[in-house]
């Protein structure tokens, strides 16, 4: 079954009664339920409230740290996240906090032999696993979501974009190539990375697909920022229409939709632009997005959230 928490399950001894052997769990949610099966098939009615009453305060202790070695016994299985563009930047910085807290990272970039910081970084955490992938090849993607069927990816994060040049972006020069390149890393990528693992993240316990996109991509934020950046804007208000959209096709598998905007990072991402401003260091914006991916829920799916918990206008 994997590995987890091992607790029995009833089997019958020479004498009739039951006696469990050995089962897997990988949650306390999953060790309720296993304890609850248990006791309803040998323990007599009137004895199980206060043995369901002892077991929630042996759980409660175990959660808590007050019985350090049945907290080790209760083991539960670490979480996931598959990460696009985990090789600079803020999905560097994505790779290292989550390995930091234990996940299982499946840390993906174009160019994994090009990616010295990540290597280094793989070699320190037998928790990350590098694989290729190019968000604008449905070949690889494809193929690496294949790879991965049988996986639980508990948060999928699109996090590879571009922003491309700015001087080839405005009203006296719009180039062609750019506009396809943009809207191919920064809108195809996450929906055709998001179709192929979607069954992945809906096998897990979390079940979140998470996009990053930018206060550039609102409508009624324009007059705050001004014009230009024409395909930058388009690609990133397309990936939140996306994110809308799979929010409704994906409801019924229980798949979440996190769209939330870092602000402006020290990152290289800045060399495509001419900005000069304050900016947060990676460390500081990544913090900021696993918390709001932490929080994310029913109520905040695929609503476009800020940095810093509030929510942006379309």
């Amino acid at each position: 079954m994997g590995r987890g928490t091992r607790c029995r399950k009833p089997r019958a001894d020479n004498d009739g009664k039951v006696n469990p052997p050995w089962v897997t769990v990988r949650s306390m949610t999953e060790a309720t339920e296993t304890f609850n099966k248990l006791t309803a098939s040998v323990m007599p009615q009137r004895h199980r409230p206060l043995t369901h009453f002892f077991f929630a305060a042996l759980m409660a202790a175990c959660v808590g740290g007050g019985i350090p070695a049945l907290s080790a016994a209760v083991a539960v299985e670490p979480a996931t996240v598959l990460i696009t563009g985990a090789s600079r930047g803020i999905g560097f910085e994505f790779t290292r906090q989550y390995a930091e807290k234990g996940w299982t990272v499946i840390a993906t970039c174009r160019s994994p032999v090009e990616a010295d910081a990540l290597q280094a970084l793989a070699a320190r955490r037998t928790n990350v696993t590098i694989a290729a992938m190019d968000v604008t090849d449905s070949v690889q993607i494809e193929a690496l979501a294949e790879k991965y069927q049988d996986a639980s990816i508990d948060v999928l994060l699109n996090n590879a974009g571009i922003f491309g040049y700015e001087h080839l972006q405005t009203l006296d020069v719009l180039d062609y190539d750019t506009f396809e390149q943009v809207m191919a890393v920064n809108v195809y990528g996450p929906l055709k990375v998001s179709q192929a693992f979607a069954e992945s993240v809906a096998a897990s316990n979390q079940k979140k697909i998470v996009t990053l996109t930018s206060g550039l991509g609102s409508m009624s934020w324009t007059e705050l920022t001004g014009g230009g950046y024409y395909f930058y804007r388009a690609s990133k208000a397309g990936v939140n229409i996306v994110g809308r959209a799979l929010a409704e096709d994906l409801r019924d598998q229980g798949i979440l939709i996190g769209l939330f905007n870092p602000g402006i990072v020290n990152t290289d991402f800045l060399k495509w632009t001419t900005y000069n401003g304050p900016t947060m260091e990676p460390e500081e914006a990544v913090a900021h997005l696993i918390r709001l991916i932490e929080e994310l829920n029913d109520e905040n799916n695929a609503i476009m959230i800020n940095y810093d918990g509030t929510p942006i206008p379309w």
